[in-house]
């Protein structure tokens, strides 16, 4: 955004405040092996099954570093021809609680 000082009679630029990555479960049907998590920049693939539909599916997880890089990624989902089951954003709060759940879970070994 640009703008006019008119006391010293010169433009300025402010830059928009940097955002730290947000983190993201994406869910698509279908299953996709482990080597599709490059073409995914980077993201964990998991194979998990939908529990409202008991379909196959694929979680692609991780962090985006802003909401372009999010559209980057369903652009890349829409262009492989794969139905977008969800898009979560987990907030770190809730992040470090399932991280929290799954350790305790097996470390029970349940």
């Amino acid at each position: 955004m640009y703008e006019y000082d008119r006391t010293n009679k010169r433009s300025t630029h402010h830059t928009a405040t940097p955002y730290p990555p947000e983190f993201y479960e994406i869910m698509v049907q279908g299953l996709l092996d482990s080597q599709w998590g490059q073409w995914f920049e980077g993201m964990t693939l998991s194979n998990v099954e939908n529990g409202e539909s008991g379909v196959a599916c694929t979680l692609i997880a991780g962090e985006v570093v802003d909401q372009s890089a999010l559209h980057g990624l369903l652009i890349k989902i829409r262009d492989l021809n794969l139905k977008l089951v969800s898009v979560r954003r987990i907030s770190p709060r809730q992040k470090i609680n399932e991280e929290i759940s799954i350790n305790l879970t097996q470390e029970d070994g349940t």
